[in-house]
């Protein structure tokens, strides 16, 4: 049975809500402007990219930002944060109690489109009514099997959108190294091969549009709808 996504390749705001509440404004599309909230616990969470150098700016308010084996506290006046290639990163606010909206803005280079193609994927899906129904299973599967795998498809989704679009999680260890590289990238494979047989993809057409699609392949013509 065909599942039916909401249509929101021409959205350009998207904004959850929660503890970790947060807002991404995909209106420029040469980046991303994320804003959190006072009191929001959301983070990027650690992780890396490997054929990306990313960009940070601190556009308001304070972020906790770890670069590698360095971690510091950024404000507007501090300029432009370099995460080289395979580089674990993360930020968040500085602080809960801080009153004022912490935004950022993110870029990557190569400009090609795929930071908004991740972050339409991952928000469009985060965002549907019930994100954790959104699988197929065989009519004779027990509906006991279906409620079971209800728990896992949330972050197999996720994991299918971050293998396809370069972001890649941090599970073990402190750093891209050998060993953490080779587990994330077996989770993350593991995971796509699962999720393919649930009807899984790491990026929709209801949620990217065939521009931005266009735009991703002229990098690497492997990231396309299946």
């Amino acid at each position: 049975m065909a599942i039916s996504r909401t249509q929101t390749s021409e959205v350009k705001i998207f904004k959850r809500s929660g503890p970790e509440a947060v807002l991404y404004d995909l209106s420029q599309t040469s980046c991303v402007t994320i804003t959190l909230p006072p009191g929001s616990r959301w983070t990027s969470q650690p992780h890396w990219h490997e054929t990306h150098t990313e960009y940070l700016q601190i556009l308001q308010g304070r972020a906790f930002v770890r670069l590698g084996n360095r971690t510091g506290m950024y404000e507007p006046g501090d300029g432009v944060v370099e995460v080289p290639k395979y580089t674990v990163h993360e930020w968040h606010r500085a602080a809960l109690d801080d009153q004022e909206e912490l935004v950022v803005r993110e870029w990557t280079v190569p400009e090609d489109g795929q930071k908004e193609a991740f972050f339409r994927n991952l928000n469009s899906f985060l965002t549907e009514p019930q994100p954790s129904g959104m699988f197929n299973t065989p009519a004779v599967i027990p509906r006991w099997v279906r409620s079971w795998l209800e728990k896992w498809i949330i972050p197999l989704q996720l994991f299918c959108i971050f293998r396809t679009w370069d972001n890649w999680p941090l599970f073990v260890g402190d750093d891209s190294g050998l060993f953490s590289w080779a587990i994330t990238h077996v989770v993350l494979g593991v995971s796509s091969v699962f999720g393919f047989v649930l009807g899984l993809r790491g990026t929709y057409g209801e949620y990217v549009n065939e521009e931005l699609l266009a735009r991703t392949r002229g990098v690497e013509n492997t990231k396309k709808t299946r």
